[in-house]
């Protein structure tokens, strides 16, 4: 048998980096995108890449916790990072395992997958028995809430141009004002192309009826409508609309997406592997989800979503959410029929450049 590699050093970052402009949806402002990067050197002589993220709130406090509770521990650990994510879980018992904990394990649990996959030759997508390699992808970019219906217009041929297979749009400005903003977007987008809309935790169940019932043509999903965590809220609406409901960013472990597909509470499951803890539960997700007969989109994190894909048949989109991240990234994903490849390189072939610009230190 084979001895495992193990960490011989941890290194940590937060990093802020600004977006062009300000983005807005029903609930909140998104003007800068925080990395908090984890790098960990193995004994094999590998270098794995981890990072999560805020929008610009609580990176601070992720990394001290990734600093002072979950680094310690990784000290002459095995590089196997489902053994490694079930070690650091435990530490998470009286906190909470939600937001500010899972957000910091994702950090380790991505480089680890990433060291994994250095150290064997392999991308990631390969080493978990991933055979598909194109993966059709939306973008969201082009559709905040700010943007008045002739930029909504500009940014939706934009996006046909550049062979998106679908685009996302924000809600929340009224019901019928949303409409009218669907249509407008519509009657630039070619046939074929579909259109989600996102409404970010902002309605409630009647309020989502209303707004489904000024629609003149069905959506691609409906996502978010409702207040976090409220699961029997949304199977209570999916059972009124015909509208298929996504959810799932705000979903923050195994345990909440089991509730969401016991309850019945969504037609397309959402997870970010940033904010499930990284890529072993995110793993778990989609594998339940399966057996759920349900499809899953995941949210942002093209990098990482672009390899987690590839084993699943369930995966009908990945999300291209907004440039921010393009910025420091060496190589960004590059559309390619309306999709994403993974890299080919071993681990996730994410290579940072000009992270140290955007440096965020304690004072």
């Amino acid at each position: 048998m084979t001895e495992l590699s193990t960490i011989t050093d941890i290194e940590t970052g937060l990093y802020g980096i600004p977006n062009d402009e300000a983005l807005e949806d029903a609930t909140q402002t998104f003007d800068e995108l925080e990395l908090v990067t984890a790098f960990v050197e193995t004994s094999e002589g590998c270098r794995g890449v981890g990072f999560t993220y805020t929008i610009g709130r609580g990176g601070s406090a992720v990394k001290e916790f990734l600093d002072d509770v979950l680094a310690p521990r990784l000290e002459d650990a095995p590089v196997a990072p489902r053994r490694v994510y079930d070690d650091l879980r435990s530490q998470t018992t009286f906190i909470g395992r939600e937001g500010i904990s899972e957000f910091a394990i994702a950090a380790v649990d991505t480089a680890l997958w990433d060291a994994k996959g250095k150290e064997t030759g392999r991308p990631l997508y390969d080493l978990l028995g991933g055979t598909r390699r194109h993966v059709p992808a939306y973008e969201t970019n082009g559709g905040w809430i700010q943007f008045d219906e002739e930029q909504l217009r500009e940014n939706a041929r934009r996006v046909a141009d550049e062979g998106f297979s679908g685009m996302k749009m924000k809600i929340g400005r009224g019901h019928a004002e949303d409409a009218r903003r669907i249509r407008t977007v519509r009657e630039e987008l070619p046939e074929g192309t579909d259109l989600f809309v996102d409404a970010n935790c902002s309605f409630t169940v009647a309020e989502a009826r209303r707004f489904v019932s000024e629609l003149d043509r069905p959506l691609g999903w409906l996502e978010e409508p409702l207040q976090k965590g409220d699961y029997s809220g949304y199977a209570d609406l999916r059972s009124k609309i015909d509208v298929p409901i996504a959810l799932g960013e705000n979903v923050y472990n195994t345990t909440q997406f089991k509730q969401v597909l016991a309850q019945n509470a969504a037609d397309v499951l959402q997870p970010d592997v940033s904010r499930v803890g990284g890529i072993t539960p995110w793993l778990t997700v989609a594998e339940a989800a399966d057996l759920w007969n349900t499809p899953v989109s995941p949210h942002y994190v093209e990098p990482v979503h672009v390899h987690l894909a590839a084993p699943f048949e369930n995966v009908p989109y990945i999300e291209h959410h907004s440039t921010v991240l393009n910025k420091v990234v060496e190589s960004p994903l590059e559309l390619t029929d309306g999709g994403f490849l993974p890299p080919a390189e071993p681990g996730l072939g994410v290579r940072f450049d000009g992270l140290e610009q955007y440096a965020k230190r304690r004072e």
